[in-house]
């Protein structure tokens, strides 16, 4: 089965990528051993053939078996992972109960919140991951060049914030010419020439910049760093509620993954590359690879508060709640 496309907001839509929600039942049910089965979803953009699943600490150490053990000891285990095209719908899973965690960007986290959906974070991330300006003009390499260009973003996500924020910092903002774009459209249109810049996940530029002649007008992680995107992982204030040890849990198994990570980077490259079937390279040079020893990053918190303020000048969400009371709830 396949979820039918949804609106969010009015403003971000997205549809499962993987097929039968409904028919596994709650993602709050106990397994024969007792054990509560927690399934994570996620955006997925992996290559042609790839399998969604979690390339992150939390997925890398489920990869090498070191989170049953953690899971079991608090009472959960491992169910499966479930992708989606972007944050909004794993939103709408989370409620409906097709899954027990969520992982996602700083601005559909923030924006579902701000709407009025029970959500509570388990986790944020230290703002680490990398996004890209790309243009189809190789005279478009910075860009103050993007000045009276038609720009595309995907409006209300984590790249609307940024290339707004970054073509307003550097005097190139001109809200006429921006295009709203679906991620899914975004490559044809550069393609095309519909527009002349996209601004797109650092691991999807990368991909794109090696079977495309585009030009990297700027990186975040360089030019910009304050306006880095980060991800959270979410679950319901219900789910939450009736198991207080899930924050715990999967901060213990995120951790063993960051140690390992950290031990042998190439050997985690190697991995997250060939679960989303990009090159070693693409996958590289998408990440900082500084990651947070706590639970919730304060820098993290600082991404959520400006996303929030973001999306309360654009009108998304109408009345502004505290962060900080949300993310130590």
């Amino acid at each position: 089965m396949t979820i039918p496309l949804r609106r969010l907001g009015g403003v971000l839509t997205g549809i499962a990528l993987v097929g039968g929600l409904a028919a596994c039942g709650s993602s709050d049910a106990a397994s024969d051993s007792g054990l509560t089965r927690i399934s994570v979803g996620l955006p997925w953009n992996g290559g042609a053939g790839s399998t969604p699943r979690d390339t992150g600490p939390f997925g890398y150490a489920e990869s090498l078996g070191l989170a049953e053990p953690i899971l079991e000891k608090h009472g959960f285990e491992f169910d499966r992972y479930v992708g989606f095209n972007n944050g909004p719908p794993v939103i709408q899973a989370l409620q409906s109960g097709d899954i027990t965690l969520g992982n996602l960007g700083d601005v559909p986290s923030v924006q579902a919140r701000g709407n009025g959906q029970t959500i509570s974070p388990i986790s944020v991330d230290r703002p680490t991951s990398g996004i890209w300006f790309l243009t189809n003009d190789p005279a478009l390499d910075s860009i103050e060049k993007l000045k009276g260009r038609k720009v595309g973003l995907q409006f209300g996500s984590n790249f609307d914030r940024y290339g707004r924020a970054a073509l307003d910092r550097h005097g190139a903002l001109d809200n006429g010419n921006l295009v709203n774009l679906l991620f899914a459209d975004a490559l044809p249109a550069l393609q095309k020439g519909s527009v002349s810049a996209v601004a797109v996940p650092a691991n999807t530029a990368a991909v794109w910049l090696e079977n495309n002649d585009f030009t990297v007008a700027s990186k975040a992680e360089i030019d910009d760093p304050d306006l880095l995107s980060t991800g959270v992982s979410v679950t319901t204030d219900q789910f939450r509620e009736d198991h207080p040890e899930i924050s715990d849990a999967y901060w213990e198994v995120k951790q063993a993954g960051i140690a390992e990570i950290r031990k042998d980077l190439d050997k985690y490259i190697d991995w997250a590359s060939d679960q989303q079937k990009v090159s070693a390279n693409s996958f590289r040079v998408s990440n900082t690879w500084n990651f947070s020893d706590e639970r919730v990053d304060p820098d993290g918190v600082s991404t959520l508060k400006n996303s929030l303020a973001f999306l309360v000048d654009q009108g998304i969400v109408k009345k502004p709640f505290d962060i900080d009371e949300w993310v130590n709830s």
